[in-house]
């Protein structure tokens, strides 16, 4: 048994997130692959590859916690997508 990473291919992808959008009780409509990739790509090429993932999850939690003050997914990802093209690891100290 290996542990080398499953690839998927597109269609895959799309049947992943049809189910997991069930599963979830969610619209999968309302979840745009290209851009929650963009921001998991800008992350873990930025910051770090184990950032993307909580990156994507934080994104989904802000945008939960703040649709009522108008945010949208949109610029909450361009938000992290700029951290993360910004991003020093010495950025960290001085916070």
């Amino acid at each position: 048994m290996t542990n080398e990473p499953k690839r998927l291919p597109p269609e895959a992808l799309d049947a992943w997130l049809e189910r997991a959008a069930r599963t979830l009780h969610l619209d999968r409509a309302e979840v745009p692959i290209p851009l929650i990739l963009d921001v998991a790509a800008d992350v873990a090429h930025g910051v770090a590859r184990p950032a993307a993932p909580l990156s994507t999850f934080l994104l989904g939690l802000a945008l939960g916690r703040r649709s009522s003050e108008g945010a949208t997914l949109e610029t909450l990802a361009a938000d992290l997508s700029v951290l993360a093209e910004t991003w020093e690891v010495d950025q960290e100290s001085a916070n």
